[in-house]
């Protein structure tokens, strides 16, 4: 969470060259056309919890895609799959067809509830360490992100 905060606030304090003309010139196979200039970086205080998802997708796939596990599954699965993806986290389903959210499950939560507790994550189903949903504070992918992170 750290690290997610710092690269926010690092966004937020870059600042893009002045740019000089509201418009450029390019010439392309002989033929010339007036483009107009990227759009202007947004700042922490008008980003939204949907700006930053939308710069998860590096690696060319669906931005709405849900990375999942379910409570059934290992936890040695689950983290397979947080590697596999390079996340930190997981939504947690409930077991069947329906995609009705359980809870979350987390890197801390395997450091701490089977690292540290000397549990084997071979057996150990995701639902017995993850954190639930009733503890879960959630928020619309329109609030602003100052909003979101307190």
């Amino acid at each position: 969470m750290k690290a997610f905060v710092r690269g926010l606030l690092a966004r937020a304090n870059y600042e893009r060259p002045k740019i000089q003309r509201k418009w450029e010139w390019k010439e392309s196979a002989g033929f010339g056309c007036v483009t107009s200039p990227p759009p202007p970086e947004k700042g922490l205080e008008n980003l939204t919890v949907a700006d930053v998802l939308l710069t998860k997708d590096t690696d060319g796939g669906e931005v709405d895609t849900w990375i999942s596990c379910r409570t059934n599954d290992t936890v040695h699965d689950a983290v397979k799959n947080m590697a596999k993806h390079n996340i930190g986290s997981l939504v947690v389903l409930r077991p069947g067809d329906h995609q009705c959210i359980a809870g979350i499950v987390t890197e801390r939560d395997y450091m701490k509830k089977i690292i540290g507790a000397g549990r084997s994550s071979k057996i150990t189903k995701v639902g017995e360490v993850m954190t639930d949903e009733s503890k879960l504070v959630t928020v619309s992918s329109g609030t602003n992100i100052i909003k979101a992170m307190q």
